[in-house]
């Protein structure tokens, strides 16, 4: 057997294994989003953003409930005085020591304030946006893993045509040097053979690097090692019940980006009440146990003293005049007018997006009829140019670019199919479907 036949089997034979070896267990589609869902570092990190907002709806770290603090001290003097009284006598100590001790444990509490409980409000639209926020980013991970994994049953398609073509030209060139030994053919049949050989293997080799780079990708994009080796079994299987009408209704409801605008809305809307009830005053009351002890040196006229008991107060905290509330107050109803700007040109772009993806996403099903009608052709070409082949009607060049034209009908067949799917899928996610 020809030598330069082996090494290319060889080569076909390392490939082979090569790809066999990443075929290390079954990813399905709803694996890729059990397991991003669990994984994605955006998504985890969404998921703490969350946990802290609802934390910060908690009333106990909104003053809502009361404080209790504890005070204590102890204070000394050391020196003297002289005391001149009405009868004129006179009493002087000198270098006296004089010491005192006091303790205290007060409550206070807040028994009303509007802006307070607006804050909480807020608190709670804000907690809601980030449950928005939250689903955004679960969104836009899914959308990239979903087109990683279907990039990779693309390459996958692509190689299996790759495949086939070398095995047809490798059974082409074991023919081209069988019959050059019988003295049947030329050298230049099995030259061209070998080039060829080459060609498709090389081709070969950059859609398996391609596919494996697609691979890790897809490993980080779900939160996982780079490294973990595995196979899918995807099909570019298109959704039968999409219309325009539909889509566009269910965007306005569903799309996920709308409905932060919207949020955000919402969030400015309480701030602006907020800035509002600076005017209402606020009720406080609180209560209070105090003890004092005063020890005098022996000379004083009171020698010790002490004090204790409860006391309570409760009190209007108003403000009266607050020079930058206007400006605040303005400030906040031109961010609530930038906000609705803001709202009002997504709506059109979304609607403009959503009707250029439909184009698209017709314009690449029409791409699959026309793609399937020319691999029908080229397929039937192939067949009878490999027929006449084996009885020598047409030369190698000829059969070749038969080859060619099947190998790049198979591929541009591959390629419309997965475009179609990931134009489908990017007209979900702007309808807010992807996730279901």
């Amino acid at each position: 057997m020809n030598k330069n036949y082996i090494l290319y089997s060889l080569l076909l034979l390392c490939l082979t294994m090569c790809m066999s070896l990443q075929a290390q267990g079954n990813l399905t589609l709803e694996d890729v989003k059990v397991i991003t869902l669990e994984n994605n570092f955006g998504i985890k990190i969404a998921k703490n953003d969350l946990s802290i907002a609802k934390n910060l709806t908690d009333k106990k770290i909104n003053n809502y409930l009361p404080t209790l603090s504890a005070s204590g001290g102890l204070n000394g003097s050391f020196g003297g005085s002289t005391q001149q009284f009405n009868n004129g006598s006179e009493a002087s100590t000198a270098n006296a020591f004089t010491w005192g001790a006091n303790a205290s444990i007060a409550a206070t509490y807040t028994l009303y304030d509007k802006g307070r409980a607006l804050t909480l409000e807020q608190l709670n639209e804000s907690l809601i946006l980030s449950d928005l926020q939250l689903r955004q980013t679960i969104e836009q991970n899914l959308l990239q893993v979903y087109n990683s994994y279907y990039l990779i049953a693309q390459f996958n398609e692509n190689l299996n045509a790759l495949e086939e073509a070398i095995n047809i030209t490798s059974e082409r060139l074991r023919r081209a040097e069988y019959n050059l030994e019988l003295g049947q053919g030329s050298g230049l049949e099995v030259l061209n053979a070998k080039v060829d050989i080459k060609r498709d293997s090389v081709n070969l080799i950059n859609v398996i690097m391609n596919l494996n780079n697609e691979k890790r990708n897809l490993n980080v994009a779900m939160g996982r090692s780079a490294s973990i080796e595995y196979q899918i079994a995807a099909n570019a299987i298109l959704t039968d019940d999409l219309n325009i009408e539909s889509l566009m209704e269910s965007s306005k409801a569903n799309n996920i980006n709308l409905q932060v605008i919207q949020q955000n809305l919402n969030v400015g809307e309480k701030n602006l009440k907020i800035i509002d009830a600076e005017k209402i005053p606020s009720l406080n009351t609180g209560a209070s146990y105090d003890y004092n002890f005063q020890d005098n040196p022996s000379a004083a006229f009171i020698n010790k003293s002490n004090s204790r008991g409860f006391s309570g107060n409760i009190g209007v905290n108003w403000t009266l005049f607050d020079g930058s509330r206007d400006l605040r107050k303005q400030n906040a109803i031109i961010n609530l007018n930038n906000q609705q700007l803001q709202l009002d040109q997504l709506q059109k772009e979304i609607d403009r997006d959503i009707l250029n993806a439909w184009s698209n996403y017709e314009n690449a099903i029409y791409i699959i009829r026309v793609e399937e009608s020319a691999l029908e052709t080229n397929e039937e070409n192939f067949t009878r140019t490999e027929e006449q082949f084996k009885f020598g009607q047409v030369s190698s060049i000829e059969f070749r670019q038969a080859q060619l034209n099947l190998l790049n009908s198979q591929t541009s067949l591959n390629n419309a199919r997965y475009d179609a799917k990931i134009r489908e899928l990017q007209l979900l996610q702007l309808t807010g479907k992807l996730i279901n």
